[in-house]
Formats: C-alpha cells, structure tokens, sequence
C-alpha cells in the first residue's frame, strides 16, 4: 500500500474533535496544534463551531476534502463514518477508538465491518483501538501523547497503545527522537508489514523498531524485513515468548523448534535484532546512532582494574565480538608508557594506580594504531584515580579519534557524578556495568552484517490442514531416500523365521504411531551379536507387538563418531523450521541444536554447524578423526528441499543420524503428517 500521503497528509479530518479537555478528541487536535502541524485541520463535531480556535464542522461530508481522517468516537458509530469518509474520497483512516475485537463478540463484528469497508473501497484503515502516529518530519502528532516530540532518525512501530505511551514517556528526558511514530492497534487494515515496507526508501528512518505482539504471516514478514535491512539497521521486540512455546509436540523437533524459536530463527535469517526487554531497546536506540562508525568486530578493552577487566573479558568471548590482536609496533609504544608488571595484550589492564596521563596515553596509542573500531574503557575509583580528569580526557579523545567509538564504564556511585556529566555532555556512551555495552554492541554488529544476508523468498508448500498423525515407519524411509538421504537397511520382521534374513551384530525396534521415545519405552534392543539373542529381544517386546499398528523391524548395527539429529517442524506463520544439532537419547536434555529457515545456502549451514558445541568434535579433537561434514551437508540441503516441497509433512526428525569418518546414515525417523 502506498503510505506516503497517510504520512503527509496536507489535511486533516478530525472526526470527534472536542473542547473538553478529558476528551481524547481534545488532546489530539490539542497536539497537532502545539507541535506546529502546518496542514489543514478539520474539526468534526456534531454540536460546536468552534474548537480551539478552528472552524468545526458537523459532518465530513461538509468538506471540500481531506487527506487523512482521524477518527475518535464511540465504537458503535465508526462504520458509518468510515462509510463517509469513502464516499468522501478520503483514502487514509487513522481510527483511534476502542470496542472492538479486543472487548466482545459484538466488537469483532464491528471490527469484520470495518475490514470489509476497508478492501470495498481500498482504504489505508489504522486501528481500530491504537494510539495514533506522528510524524516529526511535518511536525504530524495525530496521538493522544501529552508532551511534544524531538525529531530523530528512529521509526518506532507497536502493536501496543500501552507500549507506544511508555516509550513517548521515557524518551522526553533522553537525547532520543523519533522520525516516525506507529500504533497499530488491532491492524484491521494496514499491518506492521505495510510500514516496514514504507520505511525502505523512507530517508528520514535511519533505524527501524517495532514491539509486536504476533506475527501472523512469518513468511511475509521475513520478505519485507529482507529488504528493510539491507538499507538500515532493524530492532524487534517480540512479546509471548513463553506462551508461545507451551504447545505439545509429537516429535523431538517440535519440542525443540517450538513456536517462538521459530520466530527467533526468522529474525536471525533477514538480519534483524532480537531484543530481550524495552531497556534492550533504549540501549541499542543510543549505539545505532553511532552504528556507520563500527567497520568491524573487534574490540579493545582498557582497565584499570583486573576483576571487571576478567568479567568483561568472559562476556566478549561468548559474543559475535572479538579482541584485536595488537601488533608489535603498538606493544612497543605500550611497553614505554606502562608499569614493568602490565602485560602488554589486549585486553589491556593498566594496574590499579592508574592516573588520568596513563589512560590517556594508553588510550592514544590504541585509538592511533589498533584496528579494533570500538574501544570499551572501564574504571573503578581507587586511591590513584584521577576520575574527572580520565573522563575529561576521554571526551578528548572521542572528539579526536571520530572514525572510532569509545565506550566506558565508570563503575561505582557518588565520585562518579561529575565524571559521568563530562561523558555524558561530549557524547560519549557510560554504562555502570560493562555488560550492557556488550549486549548492545554485539547487536549492532549483527545488525551491520545483516546487510549481507540475501533477500527472503517464501518457497515452501502450503501447510495442509488436518489432524496430526505418525506416518508409517517404513513409508517415512521411503520418501527420505527419494530425497537421497542415506538410511540404514531396514527389514520388517513379522515372525521369528525372519530374523534369518538379517546381519548381525544388529538392532531390534518396535515402531508405531504412538511409540515416540522408543528408549524411554523399552522398544528397541541394541547390538545383540547373534540369532538367538534377537529371538530373546523379540519375545521381549511381545506386550508392545500387541498393540494393532505396531510391528517390528531389524537393522544392521552401525557404528559412528557421533550420533546427530535433523529435522524440521513446519510453523504455521514462519513455514519449516529445520534443526540440526546433537543426537540420541539426551537430545532434549542437552539442547545443543540450531535453527535455521527452509531457504539454506552453503554459508548458513556452515554457520549452522559452527554454532553447535559439538563442533570441535565433528571437526576432530582429541586425536580422534572428524565425521564427514560435507555428507552432513548434502543431508542438511535435501532436508531443506524436502520440507519446501511436501506440505504435508508437519514434523520430522531423524535420530539419531550416525556420522562417521566415511558416511553418514540415518537409523530411525519420526514423521507427522
């Protein structure tokens, strides 16, 4: 949809303006006065003349025309002068009023109604039940927000009026503005999708946020933000997270790949950034502003004290950052200037008597000679500690070095104040403690190389809709191998005659549609050596054979380096989730998996690979051979193909998947269709 009349209108219908001051037709038009809107403003009401100085007006069909109608009244009446408004010609509809899907049955008719309008006569329909938009650009405040609004580079969008009201209300003391402004109330016409895809050739939005509460097409979602994040940085703050995992699921993958990991693997493949809660989100407002000056990952850390330098430390290894190695010339130059017992690396303590000289020339040499594009600089008051001075030279020394960031931490409380001020007054990021300054900084540069993901195009089948249900053990191998995954020779084993057909040492299984841990259910019998110890596994599992749709079959033993599992869950919004990660019975006990989206290319699935803490292991550790990674690949990219093209596949898995030094063989499989 086009949106940038509904952003700039050049006049305004306010449909239930009014005089009284609780009245939100007041603080609206109250607003788009006192933050200067220049454009025509419109006051509909039914009994005034006059309100706030402008001509009122008693119906919208009195009008030559307008722009945009903002529309404030009881819920019971919206409809009909939405219906006004199209007979009007007016295409843009903000409607602010409540009483609608959110309360009662009778509020999501009216609502259905208003959906119904809305594609009748194309509408842009805003709402029902949201806070508004502004617009700092035009100086548009069409909410019912109390203060004024500084401009900035920020577009903010939220399903939450709750939402849009604390963050206006947080930011009015700090140096944080906003481009644009969105509430989306219960998004019975334009969604979160229509202004992400406004914000990509929107020059005025350097950085894109938004709080959602759900994201109803994943699919679409992730095809937009795609594209909005390869011309600015996204931040998104999902709500739900553990009520959107509380669902049961039929297989090892579904438990694992649950409803809001799927989201997270959505926001991780287009490049955009997770945030954990709204201080995530004001934190990160204030490093994107710096983001174009980040060229790279590395980072130089400086301290005056070495129980913070070592947290810190700890935090940055488990990061997407890392240490700049510092080169012979710059340990040089720092060996000069420090005490004989500093040792000269990065990160760099420079001992407890530290005075302000010492940071500076430490902090001169690194900003002049190390490639890290962020330097975190923390101190702690000690008896040498020049505060003021160190922060004071700290300011300098940002002015000086502006291609670089310098972020500090000044931990402790009361001396701090002034030193805290100086930073503060030169643009220099301080935190109290320095893990806020990783978290943050982490995020930004994930954001930088989310520029380099490719664009996401849906390609999977429909999901089908019906009744969940195990397919057939052996029909599940069946398609696995017409997908060329390698599986493991099975045979079907009806009577104890048939166990003369297969090689031993071997395997005994018991598989039916309601044996999920067959461990767990005592349904399989491991490395039995000869025929008579699987007829002994075989009468075993006669109370289990019992059960109608249950049968028995027998596999070689096959011995690996490793067990693995792979899979997929298909999620309703995002489309498969594929997952692949450490095997066996204590699959779900570890969690050592990763997630991906159905689109894979070589570099995901190695990323995929590198993120598991087994991966030192297939790679080969401890003398021990690697597995064949390049199979596990090709196992990883049919799997991907496979879940794109049979819809009605809901969930798989493959566990375990044995990996060796020459081969890689699936042993079992779980598929709902």
């Amino acid at each position: 949809m086009k949106l940038k009349t509904f952003l700039y209108p050049k006049s305004i219908a306010l449909i239930g303006a009014s005089r009284h001051r609780e009245k939100v037709g007041f603080q609206i038009l109250n607003n788009l006065i006192i933050n200067g809107y220049k454009g025509k403003i419109y006051p509909i009401n039914l009994n005034e003349k006059i309100i706030l100085g402008l001509k009122a007006y008693k119906s919208v069909t009195d009008l030559k025309k307008a722009d945009l109608a903002v529309v404030a009244i009881p819920s019971q009446f919206v409809a009909e002068e939405i219906k006004k408004c199209a007979r009007k010609g007016i295409k843009n509809i903000i409607i602010i009023s409540a009483g609608f899907s959110e309360v009662n049955a009778e509020g999501k008719a009216r609502e259905m109604e208003i959906q119904k309008l809305a594609v009748k006569h194309k509408l842009n329909i805003l709402g029902p039940n949201c806070f508004g938009i502004i617009n700092t650009e035009n100086n548009l405040n069409a909410t019912f927000a109390k203060p004024k609004n500084k401009k900035g580079d920020i577009a903010f969008i939220t399903q939450s009026g709750a939402i849009a009201s604390a963050v206006l209300d947080w930011v009015q003391d700090k140096n944080i503005g906003f481009s644009k402004f969105v509430s989306l109330g219960n998004e019975a016409g334009l969604d979160a999708d229509d202004f992400f895809e406004f914000f990509i050739r929107d020059k005025e939005s350097k950085i894109v946020a938004a709080y959602l509460e759900e994201i109803n097409d994943g699919k679409k979602f992730m095809e937009v933000v795609s594209r909005l994040v390869k011309v600015k940085p996204v931040a998104i703050l999902k709500s739900g997270k553990t009520k959107a995992g509380a669902s049961a699921a039929m297989s090892h993958t579904g438990s694992l790949a649950g409803s809001y990991e799927a989201i997270r693997t959505g926001l991780r493949r287009v490049g955009a950034i997770e945030l954990n809660d709204l201080e995530d989100m004001f934190d990160l407002f204030l490093f994107l502003e710096k983001a174009n000056k980040i060229k790279n990952n590395e980072i130089a850390l400086v301290s005056n004290a070495g129980g913070p330098l070592v947290a810190t430390t700890d935090l940055i290894e488990n990061s997407n950052l890392k240490f700049s190695q510092f080169s012979e010339k710059l340990k040089k130059k720092l060996k000069n200037i420090l005490p004989p017992v500093a040792t000269i690396k990065n990160p760099l303590d420079i001992i407890g008597d530290a005075d302000a000289k010492r940071y500076e020339l430490a902090l001169e040499n690194i900003l002049k000679y190390d490639s890290a594009s962020s330097v975190i600089v923390i101190l702690t008051p000690q008896t040498s500690t020049e505060i003021e001075k160190t922060a004071l030279i700290i300011a300098k020394l940002s002015k000086k070095y502006k291609n670089k960031n310098i972020y500090t931490s000044f931990i402790g409380g009361e001396s701090l104040k002034k030193a805290k001020l100086v930073l503060e007054k030169a643009g220099v990021l301080d935190f109290e403690f320095p893990n806020k300054i990783i978290s943050s900084l982490s995020r930004a540069v994930f954001a930088k190389n989310g520029r380099k993901l490719k664009i996401y195009k849906s390609l999977d089948a429909k999901s089908t809709e019906a009744e969940n249900k195990q397919l057939d053990f052996l029909r599940s191998i069946k398609i696995l191998k017409s997908y060329k995954i390698p599986f493991v020779r099975t045979v079907k084993i009806k009577n104890i005659d048939d166990l003369k057909k297969i090689k031993y040492p071997a395997v005994l299984k018991v598989t039916g549609k309601n044996l999920i841990h067959k461990t767990e259910e005592k349904a399989v019998d491991l490395n039995l050596g000869n025929r008579a110890a699987a007829e002994k596994a075989f009468h075993g599992f006669k109370k289990l054979l019992e059960e109608k749709e249950n049968y028995c079959i027998a596999q070689p033993m096959v011995r690996g380096e490793i067990e693995m599992i792979a899979g997929f869950k298909r999620d309703k919004s995002f489309g498969p989730i594929l997952m692949v990660g450490m095997g066996g019975i204590y699959t779900e006990v570890f969690k050592d998996v990763q997630t991906e989206i159905d689109d894979l290319n070589p570099e995901r699935e190695e990323d995929m690979l590198e993120k598991l803490k087994i991966y030192p292991i297939l790679k080969g550790a401890r003398g021990r051979d690697g597995v064949n990674l390049e199979m596990l690949k090709k196992v990883l990219t049919n799997l991907a193909r496979l879940a794109r093209e049979r819809g009605e596949i809901q969930e798989l898995d493959i566990n375990p998947l044995i990996l060796g030094k020459d081969e890689v063989m699936a042993t079992d499989i779980r598929m709902i269709i």
